[in-house]
């Protein structure tokens, strides 16, 4: 079941904890191997700190299911983690904000448009190269990549041909953000976007579905690092 969780991360200074810092804590949570962590398909996503109610957390997302289990068993109170040089003991276990099943997934439907909130960096990778262009195809294709790479084989494909164009943007506000990471220069959309369906159910239908599984995943490159949280909001 797609879900996101916040755990409480109390450092004395978090604007001295970088992206990377992040990444190495809760990549040892579900990396077991290697493979796992040099692999590009990725079943959790990692956001920066925030202010949470009783201090910083880091928000997480999981869209594999057997994760979930990985993240009570390792993040559990009283691990010790390491952001940089400071050590903490973890104060308390995960807390789950909130959680939808993929059958939830399936049922979505009957919308034509919908608003998405790009709260950290969105961006797009060719290569070493990256942009920030928040268009419907490369949008809907990272999620649709999600889905066939997690859903369970109950669920089945998300049937979605984005060769037909089947989207538009119908307004856009935001600005362009330039960051570091591993030394790569990442520009990414930071704002909120607009898209419509001009096609019919069973396409429209498959579009919903798609956009309901990015508040969990996450949209575009770099999830597990901070980059393309989204949220969808009720109208513009």
């Amino acid at each position: 079941m797609p879900s996101r969780w916040e755990v409480l991360l109390p450092v004395p200074a978090p604007e001295a904890v970088r992206l990377e810092h992040l990444h190495a804590v809760v990549s040892r949570w579900f990396d077991r191997t290697t493979a796992d962590h040099h692999g590009n398909a990725k079943g959790y996503t990692v956001s920066p700190l925030r202010d949470g109610e009783h201090g910083p957390v880091v928000e997480i997302g999981i869209i594999d299911d057997p994760l979930t289990d990985s993240l009570l068993t390792r993040a559990a109170p009283g691990t010790r983690v390491r952001l940089g040089r400071t050590v903490l003991t973890l104060p308390e276990g995960p807390r789950q904000l909130a959680a939808t099943p993929w059958t939830g997934l399936l049922q979505r439907g009957g919308r034509h448009a919908w608003c998405l909130r790009f709260d950290t960096p969105l961006t797009f990778r060719r290569g070493n190269r990256f942009t920030p262009l928040p268009a419907p195809t490369p949008i809907l294709g990272s999620l649709r990549a999600t889905w066939r790479n997690f859903a369970p084989a109950s669920v089945g494909d998300l049937d979605l041909d984005l060769s037909r164009d089947p989207v538009w943007v119908t307004d856009i506000d935001g600005t362009n953000e330039v960051c570091k990471v591993n030394g790569l220069t990442v520009s990414g959309f930071v704002g909120r976007v607009r898209i419509a369906c001009d096609a019919a159910d069973p396409i429209a239908r498959s579009v919903d579905q798609a956009i309901g599984l990015a508040p969990f995943s996450g949209v575009g490159a770099y999830t597990t690092r901070g980059f393309g949280v989204t949220r969808i909001e009720s109208g513009w």
